[in-house]
């Protein structure tokens, strides 16, 4: 071996000894440092972002009329085929949906229904708060999309919460105070 490559092979080595301690010490800072724990759902609950995609919900228009015109877009481009849309036609001759299901055990929540609808009648809200032990109870009709909240207007901060649990698991939220979460991860 030469010269050049026992050089080259030292400051190989070298450089690969250096990236191990700068990411060793990164590791040993976070270690000992505090650690950031959310305290979800019992003293405080997360906010999303008005661009975030949560539970489906249908829009209605200014005469309080469903603005979906059952076209039936959104569930020909849904990737894994989780909505269902029937049509028909009432007397003055509009389209709307006789049955608009979406099983969102199979939903992805990539967006594309929203983007695809051309009446703006479907779109991705903020909450994010939903499970259950069936699947059954995950399929979600027309008038329970009718029924759900839109979009935040703000978001991104944690808020005090307070699980109640006496009646339903429900959490109660308080708007006006909070931290930005992000702040508190320990940065160099």
């Amino acid at each position: 071996m030469s010269r050049a490559q026992d050089r080259v092979g030292t400051w190989i080595g070298w450089a690969f000894f250096a990236d191990l301690a700068s990411a060793l010490a990164l590791t040993f800072g976070y270690m000992f440092s505090r650690s950031v724990t959310m305290q979800y759902p019992d003293k405080e609950k997360w906010l999303p972002y008005s661009r975030y995609r949560g539970h489906h919900f249908l829009t209605r228009d200014e005469e309080g009329e469903i603005k979906c015109v059952a076209c039936e877009l959104c569930a020909r481009i849904c990737p894994c085929d989780c909505i269902e849309v029937v049509p028909y036609e009432d007397e003055k001759g509009k389209r709307h949906p006789a049955k608009f299901e979406i099983d969102t055990a199979r939903c992805l929540f990539c967006g594309l229904c929203e983007d695809a609808c051309p009446a703006d009648a479907i779109a991705l809200g903020q909450q994010y708060e939903f499970s259950s032990f069936s699947s059954r109870d995950l399929v979600i009709g027309r008038d329970d999309l009718l029924a759900k909240p839109g979009k935040a207007a703000t978001g991104g901060g944690v808020v005090a919460a307070r699980l109640n649990t006496k009646k339903d698991v429900l959490v109660e939220t308080k708007e006006t105070q909070g931290y930005n979460w992000w702040w508190n991860i320990r940065r160099t």
